[in-house]
């Protein structure tokens, strides 16, 4: 039997533990709504050749948010999830790994999306402000990171990169609105972009963040990212480079100074750091596996998380997970 973690997840589920069929319905749903529609939408041409899938695809889900929130090896997972569901509707861990690697990264963002969208819109009158930043979860190191020197610098394999963009409310509640995985040294500014492009694009979003605050550090102190938050509709209070020799020329890098100067709210912008340490703390900050794209999987998987406690904890169905 799996060795269990006496420790709540994440902030929002104190105390408590998931339903895993609370889990299991939600993935459900998204399947049927959105997530067919992703799949068809990525392999148009796919044939239907060959054995059908035995195992639905948010039953792969399921299991994926399980071992990260568990923090569980394949086989253990294998265990935990049979005592839940039964040996009929589980596969084994390798058809579970064979799974995951046919699972598209753009999948879990998307579900991160549609579970944003539930909370924005319930949300969406109390919203005071944005954080945008970025941080990385390591995978397939053979040293930890500590002070290394010389060639062990080189044994340290790689991390991905994630670029997070939070929504903060009055009463102190946040969540992740989306999230935009990438490689190593993928740049932060051209996530971002992208995530900002995203908003323009959902209607309803747009509507319900316009206006507000979009905060950011110096590393997003670029013309063409200020530019599409301004597009957007968006303040862009965002931390902007200058020096006693280097002065401020551009016009919209000082509209961002002169709103920094304005107001105090560029004050909270550390507040995401609390979400990354609070994921890192609770699930983990290095990814037990070698393949990039299942490193990809398990950081969305445990912003997925992230966001599930807060959705949860509205609609009352925590339930202590016990395992016979």
């Amino acid at each position: 039997m799996p060795k269990l973690r006496k420790k709540p997840i994440l902030s929002g589920m104190k105390a408590k533990r998931l339903n895993s069929h609370k889990v299991l319905n939600l993935s459900k749903t998204y399947m049927n709504r959105r997530g067919q529609a992703v799949l068809v939408y990525l392999y148009p041409f796919k044939t239907k050749r060959g054995r059908p899938k035995k195992y639905p695809d948010e039953i792969i889900l399921t299991l994926l948010f399980l071992q990260v929130a568990w923090n569980l090896s394949f086989r253990d997972l294998e265990y935990l999830a049979v005592q839940i569901f039964g040996r009929e509707n589980i596969p084994d861990f390798s058809t579970y790994y064979y799974r995951l690697k046919q699972l598209p990264s753009i999948l879990l963002v998307d579900f991160l999306n549609f579970v944003s969208r539930r909370l924005l819109g319930k949300y969406h009158k109390e919203l005071r402000f944005l954080i945008i930043d970025g941080t990385g979860f390591k995978y397939n190191e053979i040293y930890p990171l500590k002070i290394l020197r010389g060639k062990e610098i080189k044994e340290v394999k790689s991390h991905v990169k994630v670029v997070v963009l939070s929504v903060h409310l009055k009463d102190g509640k946040r969540f992740i609105l989306t999230a935009l995985p990438g490689e190593s040294y993928a740049s932060e500014v051209k996530l971002g972009e992208k995530i900002v492009r995203w908003l323009n694009e959902r209607g309803f979003i747009w509507r319900a963040l316009k206006g507000k605050p979009f905060l950011g550090d110096k590393a997003y102190d670029s013309i063409k990212f200020i530019e599409l938050v301004l597009l957007v509709g968006l303040k862009p209070y965002i931390k902007v480079r200058e020096t006693l020799r280097k002065g401020i020329k551009s016009e919209i890098r000082l509209k961002c100074k002169e709103l920094l100067e304005s107001d105090e709210i560029y004050r909270f912008r550390g507040l995401i750091e609390s979400i990354f340490g609070e994921v890192k703390q609770d699930v983990g900050s290095y990814e037990k596996t070698k393949s990039f794209h299942i490193a990809q999987l398990f950081v969305l998987a445990k912003f997925i998380l992230f966001n599930m406690g807060v959705l949860f904890f509205v609609w009352m169905i925590f339930q202590t997970l016990s395992v016979l």
